[in-house]
């Protein structure tokens, strides 16, 4: 986002109030916080502009916190989410973003970005009973190839597959894709044939510019006028996985556009399927936690409290190197393995003992996530919160 927009954003924070008792300095969002929803678009009008604000922004908090809901849980278990009402929704807003700010005398339109307190989310979805999921994925490294008139094409233009996952929002999404940039660094480290061979040789020069540890290539090939069979590749340095699925609209923009947003939700769901803690399933798993340092101490703790598997973290005795504590556990302990896996937090079984340390950086179990993936030569905005998401 451009700096002035940024600075626009600090402005409208500061301006903003409401019965949350924050005070609104900045909040800019966070490509890897799945608790952050932008892009709220409220149209309000009220008896003066300061109501309709105020009218607007509750909107805001109705649609966030709805769409936060969702965004952590199975399309199968919506009906189950309790509804939210303006104080409901309020309670979990811990900060709030306004962007194109247009008001007149009556009304108020705007772009709003809303942060949600993980804490108040997770009781929520637990006290309702509702399966959830907010660990991350590992971000992949997207790369569309398709098959048109003939030629086939990731970089070039015209690619209507690639147009079509720019117009995917998988912004602060439980599954990050990364699109490269398209620039002569990327047309340099692959081409569209070399994406094909679909093994971690061809794709390592192009993965490690990105910072990532796994590509993803989506194969699009036309048949029958506007007929795409897509084949996805998840390649890995340990290997490749494939799967293929088929598409059909009127035209091959919008089957394209059809199998962009459909393969993208059918990964995101398949992610919560996978890792959605489980209620029923509790049981009590107790643990030693290896660390070198009080502030590795706190990190494994933060870790563990931020993991959604993770019900409660009780701590029975403390050293200058070690811990043992009991964790309250939501569902299986290879879930469990997995979800803070993808906090860098590595669980172990040792002889029948589980141990948990930090993981290296270089030895960092199987699915662990790598550093959000920032685009080169794209510096990141600076992010200021309106208080701590988490205890």
């Amino acid at each position: 986002m451009p700096y002035s927009s940024w600075c626009h954003l600090v402005i409208a924070g500061i301006v903003l109030t409401g019965s949350v008792g924050l005070v609104r300095g900045a909040w800019a969002q966070s490509s890897s916080d799945v608790y952050t929803v932008t892009g709220v678009s409220v149209d309000a009008t009220g008896p003066d502009a300061a109501q309709a604000r105020a009218i607007a922004l509750a909107q805001a908090r109705l649609k966030a916190a709805d769409q936060g809901a969702r965004r952590l849980t199975l399309d199968a278990d919506w009906p189950q989410l309790p509804p939210f009402d303006e104080a409901s929704a309020e309670r979990l807003v811990i900060g709030i973003g306004v962007e194109n700010e247009r008001a007149s005398g009556t009304r108020y339109l705007a772009d709003v970005t809303v942060r949600l307190d993980p804490v108040g989310m997770r009781a929520l979805l637990q006290q309702a009973g509702v399966r959830y999921t907010d660990t991350q994925a590992a971000p992949s490294l997207l790369l569309p190839v398709a098959d048109v008139d003939g030629g086939r094409v990731l970089f070039e233009d015209p690619n209507p597959w690639r147009a079509a996952w720019e117009g995917v929002d998988t912004s602060n999404a439980l599954v990050p894709l990364v699109l490269p940039l398209g620039d002569l660094q990327d047309l340099a480290a692959i081409d569209a044939a070399t994406a094909l061979n679909a093994d971690w040789p061809s794709v390592a020069a192009i993965a490690a510019r990105y910072r990532v540890q796994q590509v993803t290539v989506a194969h699009a090939r036309l048949r029958d006028g506007a007929h795409l069979d897509v084949t996805l590749y998840d390649v890995t340095a340990s290997g490749t996985t494939s799967t293929t699925t088929s598409f059909a609209a009127a035209t091959l923009e919008g089957a394209s556009a059809k199998a962009a947003q459909d393969t993208y939700a059918a990964l995101s769901a398949n992610w919560k399927i996978q890792n959605a803690a489980t209620f029923g399933l509790e049981q009590t798993v107790p643990a030693s936690v290896r660390f070198g340092s009080l502030a590795e101490w706190q990190a494994i703790r933060t870790r563990l409290i931020a993991t959604g598997t993770v019900q409660s973290v009780d701590v029975v005795a403390v050293s200058p190197t070690g811990a043992q504590v009991n964790l309250r556990v939501a569902g299986s302990m290879p879930l469990l393995v997995a979800n803070l896996g993808q906090r860098q937090v590595a669980l172990t079984d040792e002889g029948g003992e589980w141990t948990i340390m930090l993981a290296g950086a270089g030895d960092a179990p199987a699915g662990s996530a790598a550093p959000p993936a920032q685009p080169p030569a794209q510096a990141s905005p600076q992010n200021e919160t309106a208080r701590p998401a988490t205890p």
